[in-house]
């Protein structure tokens, strides 16, 4: 084992999480994940290299003969440099994981006064003011504290440097570390106090934790050696150091911080559309980078990412598969379809919440009037400001009578860039909804859906549209990006339609796994001249949802969903791959026909209970998930 013992160290202990984290993660990473890694890979290596020479020339720590190869750079082994690119990598990795869940954008600070509103008053202005001056003081004390204790902890480093003897080492690591750790602590400290402690802790506490374990092996073994006469000969358990236990800590502090202060500019530059008015590239430009982190916390647009925070808050809470495939879209793309999903939602909600019809059809009439006036505003914005994207002006009166929630999701919705046509058609949905009798078991009730065809009509208008405006998005940004050309053009049409005929397969699966759950409401999706050849009526359904010839109706159902389904999944693999657009639309629809599948496969259960029972467990769904992504 000569010669071969140092690097034994790292094929054991430290390439198989590497490699497993880069399975993990694989299926997710996107080309500004890459930009990541390799932007803090560079600084890692070149930071270090000149320090830990300096270590081994004043004898800090050394390795017998024995354990290495023997080629060394200004000292160092190549197993040692070997090891500053894994742990960077490997740290990056779990942080990857881990922050693929937030969207960073809504996670930037505010100051105590917001920006003034740009449409409609502020949504309970005492309590949304009040959380946010909280929540900058919180910020404000912690940057305090721990800029003094980072001050205290290089000053502390330097006295032991200064003195030599026992404290060298770990005087050396402080000062070589704190710095940095103070200059991304003061560039991005409100970010990094901002978002989830879990997106913080554990990618800085999992892998220090398993260095330390490798560590005291390798110590243990003689691998590598730490003088005792520049250590202060603690031990944090059996052969630790407390130096080294130190200073894993602290380098996966480096890395941590250093992927959060990325993500915080990033969130800036693709956050705000009306300040970089271009599409961000996946690997920007340094100049870019600090433009983004240049911006001013008071110049942040507070109402946008408080709109932004409640579209997360809204998609986290009501749609696991999208939730869920969320995750896979990256940049402008993710927060424009966040923000697409929040205000769909919150359309819904508003009517569906309404006590009366009466009150339904008001507030129906309410949103499509706003609708109308705020794709008016935008339009005529933009032509003012010859903007690609779009600026964000005062639209209070096209807001009128509307629900904060509502009016807010509607205000940052990209109607520059979404159509028109779509949303009225969305809309259209909801009056076929308010169609239905206020009491749905009366026999003399007009139901809707009569025909098979309305049946796909009412399937366009609430998923097929959405459909329509998410694509839209997708080429949009594509197009931005330079992935798509003029010439492509004919071709994104094809994958919209296609797109349109999927949201109403994904619809025609929800109507067929929610048959009870709509009797509940007075509603029957199912095409009057389908039962009529039961000799049923959608009353009948509404009062009993659990009627035999209720289970071959279903299947006739998803039949149609699975035919239309299999008739266009091809067109996903025609998507464009920026932003994550194919991966994450594949994603989205596998788990919502896996509810589908479920359906079909409880073909033979007791009529009219498999509706009730079909849900996709959370394994399921994951295995479905990472399967889409991996194709």
């Amino acid at each position: 084992m000569a010669g071969w013992e140092y690097a034994l160290v790292h094929v054991k202990y430290t390439i198989p999480p590497a490699a497993i984290l880069t399975l993990l993660l694989y299926p997710l990473k996107t080309s500004t994940d890459n930009f990541k890694i390799t932007s803090l890979l560079i600084i890692a290596v070149v930071a270090t290299i000149p320090w830990d020479s300096y270590l081994l020339n004043r004898d800090v720590w050394s390795y017998p003969e024995r354990a290495v190869i023997g080629q060394t750079y200004w000292k160092i082994p190549i197993e040692e440099l070997f090891f500053f690119v894994v742990q960077t990598y490997t740290t990056s990795l779990v942080y990857l994981i881990i922050a693929k869940t937030i969207v960073p954008t809504a996670f930037l600070p505010i100051l105590p006064a917001p920006s003034p509103p740009s449409s409609v008053e502020e949504a309970e202005p005492g309590r949304q003011t009040s959380a946010v001056g909280n929540e900058y003081k919180r910020a404000r004390r912690s940057f305090i504290s721990g800029g003094v204790l980072l001050v205290f902890l290089i000053a502390v480093g330097a006295r032991l440097v200064h003195e030599g003897g026992n404290g060298t080492y770990l005087g050396l690591i402080l000062v070589w570390a704190g710095p940095v750790i103070l200059f991304l602590w003061s560039l991005s400290h409100q970010y990094i106090l901002s978002v989830p402690s879990k997106s913080v802790l554990i990618p800085i506490l999992v892998p220090t934790f398993y260095l330390w374990v490798v560590d005291t092996l390798a110590l243990r073994n003689g691998t590598w050696v730490i003088n005792p006469d520049k250590s202060f000969k603690i031990k944090l358990w059996g052969y630790l150091d407390i130096e080294e236990a130190v200073f894993f800590l602290v380098t996966n502090i480096l890395i941590t911080f250093g992927q959060l202060a990325f993500d915080h500019t990033l969130a800036v530059l693709n956050g705000f559309p009306e300040i970089f008015l271009t599409a961000i590239p996946s690997w920007p430009s340094i100049g870019l980078l600090v433009r983004g982190l240049s911006i001013p916390v008071k110049d942040y647009p507070a109402r946008r990412i408080l709109g932004l925070r409640n579209a997360v808050s809204k998609l986290n809470g009501k749609s696991r598969s999208f939730s869920l495939a969320s995750s896979v879209f990256e940049g402008r793309l993710r927060i424009d379809l966040t923000l697409l999903y929040a205000f769909c939602r919150n359309a819904d909600d508003m009517i569906d919440e309404a006590e009366t019809t009466k009150e339904a059809q008001e507030a129906l009439s309410a949103l499509s009037q706003a609708v109308s006036n705020a794709f008016a505003a935008r339009v005529s914005a933009k032509e003012i400001t010859n903007g690609r994207y779009r600026t964000f002006g005062n639209y209070t009166t096209s807001m009128h009578g509307l629900p904060d929630d509502v009016a807010a999701s509607l205000e940052m919705l990209p109607t520059d860039i979404l159509p028109l046509h779509a949303i009225q058609d969305l809309l259209n949905g909801f009056r076929m909804d308010l169609q239905f009798p206020t009491n749905g078991h009366k026999s003399d009730g007009i139901f809707p859906i009569k025909t098979q065809q309305d049946l796909e009509r009412y399937s366009y208008c609430v998923a097929g549209t959405v459909a329509e405006m998410l694509l839209s998005l997708v080429f949009l940004h594509a197009a931005g990006s330079s992935e798509l050309t003029k010439s492509d053009r004919e071709a994104a049409d094809d994958c919209i339609r296609a797109g349109v005929d999927m949201g109403i397969a994904l619809q025609c699966i929800n109507i067929a796994r929610d048959i009870a759950k709509d009797a509940a409401m007075g509603r029957c999706y199912i095409p009057s001249e389908w039962l009529a050849e039961y000799k049923l009526t959608p009353a009948m359904i509404v009062s009993d949802p659990h009627i035999p010839a209720v289970e071959t109706l279903r299947q006739r159902i998803l039949n149609i969903a699975m035919d239309i389904y299999h008739k266009n999944e091809g067109a996903i693999e025609r998507l464009p791959k920026y932003g994550g657009a194919r991966k994450g639309v594949r994603a989205a629809v596998e788990n919502y026909v896996e509810i589908g599948r479920v359906l079909l496969e409880q073909e033979n259960e007791v009529a009219g209970t498999a509706g009730d029972q079909a849900t996709v467990g959370k394994a399921r769904r994951l295995w479905v998930f990472a399967k889409a992504l991996s194709v």
